[in-house]
């Protein structure tokens, strides 16, 4: 809906003192990001730089969460990926801090902006979609079909830190929240559509974790939930499954049950100290007390890749040795004699990244 009818309704149905909607048209006409004329920072910043908007309680701490987001999309190298939109918009109550809808690429149509900033909407979709929003029941439904976002999203959320306390029998219960639901016929008509076109989606894999990473440091230490971020995003991105708890100072006899659990081969732990001086250490999991290896290996950040990769070659090929000297316990594989030459060139293959085969059992890093 264009912002002329929006403010119609505003002061002609709700009663709106006109000054009050002609303020808000300078917000809400705002957008930041991909396919927009400024990126999310520059809106955030222009943001900033409102005196009037920053002497509000509740808009400063709204910006500030935001460039906190900002902050962390910036780690997964994901700033080019969003759309900073001031005229989105939840309809329920309980939401708390940044909303959400998620729309898939190349979904958003060409516009043609106005002379008031919005974009232009032809008139047949301009009543449909006022036909549409007098039959909405759900006051959250998202803008699946809102013209102006193309063929809609395909999800939608927000943070809700309060709803599940309204639940809670503690009256002084703390539990915050983020969700998302999925538009799960969408997606799937998306998915069917790009398997129709041929794509193979093989980016999707049923590989166990490769890496923890994790971090530890004194009682000033921030957690370097950004830094474990980017590692993570580095490694994902050079093939690898990763995986960090989300949680900003967590302790670190939790990070390596997460890793236990999560049946990581290799742990990288972000100390305070060492990443002043831009080394990490690489930690092989499981090691017996005694092993020079158990308290893990201090390496150069820059190392970090070929480190792994050849972490990862030697632990496959360990535990190729393991199952194919004794033979793995109920799994039926026979005991078989690998030869030394054998181990060489299978190490030499994984730390590669290519496929190596020992004992006539196939291993990938």
């Amino acid at each position: 809906m264009p912002w002329c009818e929006v403010r119609k309704e505003m002061v002609e149905q709700k009663g709106l003192d006109p000054e009050v909607a002609d303020r808000i048209e300078k917000y809400v006409t705002m957008k930041g990001g991909k396919g927009d004329s400024q990126t999310a920072v520059q809106l955030l910043d222009t943001l900033k730089s409102d005196e009037a908007l920053m002497a509000n309680p509740k808009a400063k701490e709204g910006i500030t969460q935001f460039e906190k987001l900002l902050g962390y999309l910036r780690s997964w190298n994901a700033l080019d990926l969003i759309s900073f939109d001031l005229s989105l918009a939840r309809g329920l109550d309980y939401y708390t801090g940044v909303i959400y809808e998620i729309i898939t690429e190349g979904s958003r149509p060409p516009t043609s902006p106005s002379t008031n900033g919005v974009a232009e909407i032809k008139a047949s979709d301009e009543k449909k979609t006022a036909k549409k929003a007098k039959q909405i029941a759900d006051e959250d439904e998202d803008r699946s079909d809102d013209p102006t976002v193309g063929v809609g999203s395909v999800a939608a959320g927000g943070r809700y830190d309060n709803l599940v306390s309204r639940f809670s029998s503690s009256k002084n219960a703390d539990i915050p929240c983020v969700g998302v639901s999925f538009g799960v016929d969408r997606i799937l008509s998306i998915t069917k559509k790009r398997l129709e076109q041929g794509q193979k989606f093989s980016y999707i894999t049923s590989k166990t974790t490769d890496v923890y990473v994790m971090a530890f440091g004194g009682k000033d230490f921030d957690g370097a939930l950004k830094e474990r971020m980017e590692i993570a995003n580095q490694l994902m991105d050079a093939g690898f499954t990763a995986e960090f708890t989300y949680k900003e100072k967590p302790k670190l006899p939790a990070q390596f049950k997460k890793a236990e659990q999560a049946g990581a081969p290799i742990g990288i732990i972000l100390g305070q100290d060492e990443l002043k001086e831009g080394k990490v250490k690489i930690k092989v999991m499981g090691l017996p007390d005694g092993d020079p290896r158990k308290e893990g290996v201090l390496i150069e950040q820059k190392d970090l890749l070929s480190e792994v990769r050849k972490t990862l070659a030697e632990e496959r090929v360990r535990t190729a040795i393991e199952e194919r000297s004794v033979g793995k316990a109920g799994s039926g594989m026979e005991a078989t004699k690998v030869s030394v030459e054998e181990l060489q060139a299978a190490i030499e293959k994984l730390k590669v990244g290519e496929v190596a085969e020992i004992g006539g059992v196939k291993y990938s890093t």
